[in-house]
């Protein structure tokens, strides 16, 4: 949509495009990856089902999120759970508007403060029209890939998402391999949160590779593209 003419559009939404909208952030991901890793992936993700099926639009991503583990650190910068919900409901509304009736929503940051705000702003337009509203984070998908099956303990920044960007930007990922654990107690609310991840990533990266990250990534593409042909049906 970024690169299309008001002209361009005006014609393409006669035709009840698909329209996917790639939530990301800016992020502290640890010492190796880069503050967009978030939204890296979900881009990619959706040009790459863009290139695969016909009458699909990307729109361009919003870099920016809710944070709470996370909010603290080195170049996060974060936005609060009501503006998140209404910039979500806002974009949402705007595409309805123009005349778009079928949407998917997909994130690469999958905080939960974060997945309740833009579910809620994509129920409230469910509510409120006829649009169809699909809303999913990728990585979720991601880990139902079967490389990933006997991964424990993995997570933010971990061996998963460093090996999704390899694959994706490797001119991005920095050659520190960093292993971080949670070190939070389960009970104990905390006043900065950030010190539950001391290294700012939850995971072993040691064997990070972007032949991983391609199966995962490929992976979520063929799921998704099921879902799109399921569910918009």
């Amino acid at each position: 949509m970024a690169e299309m003419t008001t002209d361009d559009f005006r014609e393409a939404v006669k035709k009840d495009p698909i329209v996917m909208i790639p939530l990301g952030a800016t992020e502290a991901h640890g010492s190796h990856l880069p503050l967009s890793a978030d939204t890296i992936q979900p881009e990619f993700i959706a040009y790459a089902v863009d290139s695969l099926l016909d009458n699909i639009l990307v729109a361009p991503p919003l870099n920016y999120a809710l944070h709470s583990t996370t909010k603290n650190l080195p170049g996060t910068i974060n936005l609060t759970f009501d503006t998140v919900r209404a910039v979500i409901y806002d974009m949402l509304t705007s595409l309805y508007e123009q005349g778009i009736r079928k949407i998917i929503v997909i994130t690469g940051h999958a905080g939960s403060g974060h997945m309740t705000a833009v579910s809620e702003a994509c129920k409230k337009v469910v509510k409120e029209t006829n649009a169809k509203i699909i809303f999913f984070a990728d990585c979720d998908i991601g880990e139902e890939c079967s490389e990933l099956i006997d991964i424990k303990n993995d997570g933010h920044g971990g061996l998963a998402e460093s090996s999704r960007v390899l694959a994706i930007r490797p001119d991005l990922v920095r050659c520190s391999r960093p292993i971080g654990k949670y070190a939070g107690k389960k009970y104990v609310v905390h006043k900065d949160a950030s010190v539950c991840f001391p290294v700012g990533i939850i995971g072993d990266t040691t064997k990070a590779s972007a032949e991983l990250g391609t199966a995962i990534n490929d992976y979520i593409i063929e799921r998704i593209i099921g879902i799109i042909q399921n569910d918009f049906e």
